[in-house]
């Protein structure tokens, strides 16, 4: 029996995530995907019992390479100010761009009783912004934010930041990101959220790191 490897794994999450986007979820078979691989439904069947389980893993990755490069963008500053303003124009950058909006569309256009969406939060979303919520945890035992539920804390940075731009995305309102705009935003959002929870020692340019 031939051993599963991850990368083949990830070729084809990376194929289903072109195809999905090419033709949208629903018009996408299992036969297409095998097809592009150049290989039979039977090895594609061995890694993913359904479309909607190759659905979850095209989520899966897209988010946790996401969150895994916007946390380094952060860690990447020595500054908490420009750290937060970095971190929020990568967020909104990526939050805009048309991979993460198509998926967004395909989970919200799953039917009522499908777990989909509500396993793309449990296993994705919800771990993305829990690890945002972490590092702010470290940064209240640091002294640089004031002590308080550091969820709480990470949904209001995640509100100061998408204004209604998210929204007006989803619906076709705007087209994409506009860089002066996320630059204007994220600024304002890190000096409200700095107001709100930040302590003398983080506002005086005290390290994010």
């Amino acid at each position: 029996m031939r051993v599963r490897t991850e990368e083949k794994k990830r070729e084809i999450v990376d194929v289903a995530a072109e195809l999905f986007h090419e033709h949208g979820f629903e018009r996408t078979s299992m036969s297409m995907i095998a097809e592009r691989l150049g290989g039979s439904k039977a090895t594609l069947y061995g890694y993913f019992q359904s479309k909607e389980q190759l659905l979850a893993a095209v989520l899966l990755y897209d988010v946790t390479d996401e969150a895994d490069r916007l946390m380094n963008e952060f860690l990447s500053s020595g500054d908490l100010r420009d750290g937060l303003i970095k971190l929020g124009i990568a967020y909104m950058t990526r939050r805009l761009s048309p991979v993460p909006i198509a998926n967004v569309r395909m989970v919200a256009t799953q039917p009522a009783d499908s777990p989909v969406g509500k396993e793309f939060f449990e296993r994705v979303l919800g771990p993305a912004w829990d690890r945002l919520a972490r590092r702010f945890a470290l940064m209240m035992d640091e002294g640089l934010l004031k002590r308080a539920d550091p969820w709480v804390v990470a949904m209001h940075w995640k509100g100061l930041n998408e204004w209604d731009m998210f929204e007006k995305r989803l619906l076709g309102a705007i087209d994409g990101p506009d860089p002066e705009l996320l630059k204007k935003s994220s600024t304002l959002a890190a000096e409200a959220f700095l107001q709100l929870y930040g302590t003398d020692e983080s506002r005086a340019g005290g390290s994010g790191s």
